[in-house]
């Protein structure tokens, strides 16, 4: 049997997609907007799609602080998150007000960063990360997976060698040596092969949703 895939609305977009493909967010009681990247907060909470150019517009056209005002107004408290936002809400004098921190693409980044490689420790022990070059070399040599993890700070010509001669390898290297090593518990993690397995598709849907939020960078 198939699993139900989740949908939701993006506020910006008036589209629905996959919530794996989205961020949530909730007004926090002191009238802050909270980025909700597990989806686990309570309340009210909304939805927008989980990249850099939407966010950057929901910004601008104030979708957070119009969220937030609707929340904040709500005498009756509802569970249901809001898909729509009504045109000419106004907020209740009562309420706090409502505040977007400048920072907030910098923290929605870092959170999702963080949740990358907390995912990278979860791949590890479960078993299917695999570290080393001649293992990683063999492991796609044999078929075994077409994913690797290679850090962004390793030497060019070791990334080369390792991925010579596969054209459909997905190559991920969005992390440093460091941050890889420390997030494995693994000993100097250059070149990681991802098995398949569950955690490996959690994994790079949040990779996926790291690198469309963050900042272009030009290699």
């Amino acid at each position: 049997m198939t699993k139900e895939v989740r949908t939701r609305k993006c506020l910006v977009t008036k589209e629905v997609y996959p919530s794996s493909e989205l961020l949530r967010f909730v007004c926090a009681p002191d009238g802050s907007i909270v980025p909700d990247v597990a989806a686990k907060l309570p309340g009210r909470g909304c939805w927008v799609y989980a990249k850099r150019d939407i966010l950057e517009e929901a910004i601008k056209k104030k979708i957070f602080l119009r969220f937030g005002h609707q929340v904040q107004g709500n005498l009756v408290k509802k569970s249901k998150d809001i898909e729509e936002l009504k045109e000419n809400e106004s907020a209740n004098k009562e309420t706090i007000s409502v505040t977007v921190a400048d920072d907030l693409l910098d923290l929605i980044v870092e959170l999702l960063r963080k949740r990358c490689l907390d995912y990278v420790g979860l791949a590890n022990r479960s078993g299917i990360l695999i570290p080393g070059f001649e293992k990683v070399r063999s492991i796609l040599k044999n078929g075994k997976t077409n994913v690797l993890l290679t850090a962004c700070d390793g030497a060019k010509n070791g990334r080369s060698k390792v991925c010579q001669g596969f054209d459909n390898l997905k190559v991920i290297d969005s992390f440093t040596r460091e941050e890889l090593s420390q997030a494995s518990g693994l000993e100097n993690a250059v070149h990681l092969a991802l098995l398949p397995g569950g955690i490996r598709t959690s994994l790079l849907r949040e990779i996926s949703r790291y690198e469309q939020c963050r900042k272009t960078v030009i290699k």
